[in-house]
């Protein structure tokens, strides 16, 4: 057990009750000694270890999305710790330890642009998703035909993913994604959401996101 012999401002080693006294590169330190928990691995302890576990996979595999689609919000906060943070509340269906992600909520953006409009996803053959959306082009609402759609697809199995930035535009209406073809015959989730910006490829201060959308399930053809 330690002292302290020259009070608290002064020179302070080892422990008196819960309180710790160190030295670090000349420096005094003082931290708390955490409470001691009795049943560590409660379900509800079990369950938030587990949305931590699976959302650290997930937004690790979509994180050129996600640094994009939650750049601007909170202040003060990473891009991937905000998405963690509304994802974890949000993003999940079921009871531990039978917990899976519910697609259609999963967030990787968050921001105020008019969404992808009726996006959907369908297999084509090659390993080749085929997009289709409508041109919601919109001025006085702030939806430029040049938004940029970001795509973040998932394999919820694997925990892999991929991100396409910047490959089509709100006016384009269809656009095809080419996947690895050793990802035949796994089921990838779709999510996208709009970037806007002269040069949708750069992320500068000032450009806006929108909401996520979730395009569907898809499971890749030879």
């Amino acid at each position: 057990m330690g002292t302290s012999k020259q009070g608290v401002y002064g020179a302070y080693k080892g422990r008196v009750g819960n309180v710790v006294g160190s030295s670090w590169k000349g420096t005094q330190v003082l931290r708390i000694r955490p409470a001691s928990v009795r049943n560590p691995k409660t379900d509800a302890q079990e369950e938030t270890r587990m949305r931590f576990k699976m959302l650290a996979r997930f937004l690790s595999s979509q994180r050129a999305a996600v640094i994009q689609g939650f750049y601007s919000l909170p202040e003060n906060v990473t891009a991937v710790n905000a998405a963690m943070s509304v994802n974890f509340h949000e993003a999940f269906t079921g009871a531990y330890p039978d917990l899976a992600f519910d697609f259609s909520k999963v967030k990787i953006s968050k921001g105020n642009l008019l969404v992808p409009d009726g996006l959907t996803a369908t297999a084509a053959e090659g390993a080749t998703i085929n997009l289709s959306w409508a041109d919601n082009t919109d001025v006085k609402m702030g939806a430029q035909e040049q938004d940029a759609l970001v795509i973040g697809v998932y394999d919820p199995v694997s925990e892999q993913g991929a991100v396409f930035s910047s490959y089509y535009r709100r006016n384009e209406t269809t656009g095809t994604l080419k996947l690895p073809s050793v990802w035949v015959g796994r089921q990838l989730e779709v999510l996208a959401f709009y970037k806007s910006g002269a040069d949708p490829t750069k992320i500068v201060p000032g450009f806006e996101v929108s909401n996520t959308v979730y395009g569907g399930s898809v499971t890749l053809l030879e």
